[in-house]
């Protein structure tokens, strides 16, 4: 792997509006992770509104705050430090090295011809913003070297959903998990304060049943995740192994149903990001 700094500079660094990364150089590589570098008088994770992730002008990854990227990064790797932060497109525990690498950004097999990342700033003082890019070359995932070509254009992608809950009860929901309905479900993460149970089904079948947010953290803790106060995450990798997705299609090309059933304490709200392989169209 290849650690560039800079790539382009950001345009538009200031105390409140959208600063804006457009970049060339990551153009026929492997993008696995970029690392961003909070500076200046006061710039903190809680001044980032959202930041998001522009592939050919799609949003791919995305309108995720400072502070709720810091939690899940968190949660995953147990690493976090006031100025850091990481966008991260790889499984850096997965049980195989194509495991993985999958879901990093393959610019060819992906058909990406633009790579564009804005960050919504407010109340920041002189603010600075730099960055470095984990790169690897195409050639590294050849055939050759044990890769299965066909796997190369899924893309990690992180599809938000806002939802209101009216009352203290359980209730059903539609998640966004990718306008082409072909995607491949990793991880549901819920930023809430009024989750208190959480089931899913798939064809009528329960597949993640009453799991309340205490019997979530000790499950998840057992496979060294670090989980954080009011983020209830739906982790089918916390084992490391990406056969364990949820496909949104069924073995004869049909769409799966799947009811979402949320129980709150009381009237609120869920901030809801489905984690996704998904090909680019499908996004």
């Amino acid at each position: 792997m290849r650690f560039i700094r800079h790539l382009e500079p950001w345009v538009n660094v200031v105390a409140t509006g959208r600063a804006v990364l457009n970049s060339t150089l990551v153009l026929g590589n492997i993008i696995e992770r970029l690392y961003l570098v909070l500076g200046g008088t006061t710039f903190t994770k809680a001044m980032i509104n959202a930041i998001r992730v522009k592939l050919n002008g799609k949003v791919t990854f995305g309108d995720i705050s400072g502070t709720n990227l810091d939690l899940w990064q968190t949660y995953q790797l147990g690493n976090t430090a006031a100025g850091f932060l990481t966008l991260d497109f790889v499984e850096p525990f997965s049980k195989s090295m194509q495991g993985e690498i999958l879901g990093a950004i393959d610019t060819n097999a992906a058909g990406v011809n633009t790579f564009t990342v804005e960050m919504d700033i407010a109340g920041a003082t002189a603010p600075t913003l730099d960055s470095w890019v984990q790169l690897r070359d195409v050639d590294s995932v050849s055939p050759g070297n044990g890769f299965n070509p066909k796997l190369r254009p899924l893309l990690r992608a992180l599809i938000p959903t806002s939802l209101t809950a009216t009352a203290a009860t359980e209730q059903q929901y539609q998640l966004n998990v990718g306008s082409g309905g072909n995607s491949l479900i990793k991880r549901l993460i819920v930023f809430s304060t009024i989750l208190t149970n959480l089931r899913i089904k798939r064809n009528s079948l329960d597949i993640y049943e009453f799991v309340a947010p205490t019997l979530a953290t000790w499950i998840q803790g057992d496979y060294g995740k670090h989980p954080q106060a009011n983020m209830y995450v739906v982790d089918w990798l916390a084992d490391g192994n990406q056969s364990d997705t949820q496909p949104t299609r069924n073995a004869d090309g049909t769409l799966s149903n799947y009811q979402f059933l949320l129980t709150a304490s009381g009237a609120g709200t869920y901030q809801v990001y489905a984690d996704v392989y998904s090909i680019l169209a499908g996004i």
